[in-house]
């Protein structure tokens, strides 16, 4: 995670730190916006907590979170694949402290096995670099 995050939630502007919005069909677009970030030779995902994501209890709904997830890890097996159609046949989920509203979820994806048609990956969603959720997935090839 970078310094950048270090701003505080509420006035964070993802924009103005180099993230773009991806725009998504059909679920994604009630969900998102989701952003994403080049870093090197691989992709940074986040989103920005808002109203429509929390629970009752004021906190991010682990729903959103594992959705997040989901797609987050997804982007990474789907570039893995060499950007051939992955569906999620797998997906745990670990949650590890609350998100608020204002936070800026980020995910760090780790591929940590890519057979020809299976892809194992880890990830774990991060808010100022402590962590928030564990996830470990596999993600099938399906093209």
């Amino acid at each position: 995670m970078s310094d950048e995050t270090a701003v505080a939630p509420a006035t964070f502007d993802p924009a103005a730190h180099g993230w773009k919005t991806m725009k998504g069909p059909g679920f994604s677009s009630l969900v998102g916006p989701i952003w994403a970030k080049r870093d090197g030779e691989t992709w940074r995902y986040a989103f920005l907590a808002e109203e429509k994501h929390e629970n009752r209890q004021g906190a991010v709904h682990g729903g959103m979170l594992m959705t997040f997830a989901d797609h987050a890890i997804g982007f990474v097996a789907w570039e893995a694949a060499g950007r051939r159609k992955c569906v999620t046949m797998q997906l745990e989920n670990q949650f590890l402290a609350a998100v608020k509203h204002g936070d800026f979820v980020e995910c760090d994806t780790e591929i940590v096995r890519a057979a020809k048609t299976v892809i194992f990956l880890r990830g774990v969603l991060k808010v100022k670099g402590r962590p928030v959720m564990a996830a470990n997935g596999i993600w099938k090839v399906i093209e």
